[in-house]
């Protein structure tokens, strides 16, 4: 990340058949942001951590203590949700939108729900131009 060259004159000609066609995609989207939300909601997390967030904390400390593979996924997790944070200014500004405080207050926000902040991002940022 550190090293790669931010490109950020993009329009809608330049990108592949899979970007185009599917990436950028509002339906395919949205379907994402349903799938991550059954994920939530299937495995018991969204209605856990409504009825006792604080054992489910609990228990989830624990389990960061005694497993290597509970710590080093939340790591992997956390990486990549900082990652895709700090992509958005630059996306944001690909596709004409110039308000720095904008584009990072909405950078911020995708990190308060880690994979589905960055789902509904792309759900609900603007197209690309089309030139």
């Amino acid at each position: 990340m550190s090293t790669r060259k931010a490109i950020t004159e993009v329009s809608r000609a330049d990108l592949g058949w899979v970007t185009k066609n599917v990436l950028e995609n509002k339906i395919f989207n949205w379907f994402l942001v349903v799938l991550i939300l059954s994920a939530y909601t299937s495995t018991g997390f969204a209605s856990a951590m409504l009825a006792d967030p604080a054992s489910e904390i609990k228990g989830y400390q624990e389990m960061f203590s005694s497993t290597a593979i509970c710590s080093v996924s939340s790591l992997d997790l956390s990486i990549l949700t900082l990652t895709m944070s700090s992509l958005v200014p630059e996306d944001l500004k690909r596709r004409g939108v110039e308000d720095s405080n904008k584009a990072n207050a909405i950078a911020a926000s995708t990190i308060l729900l880690p994979v589905l902040g960055a789902a509904l991002f792309c759900a609900l940022r603007p197209s690309l131009p089309e030139e």
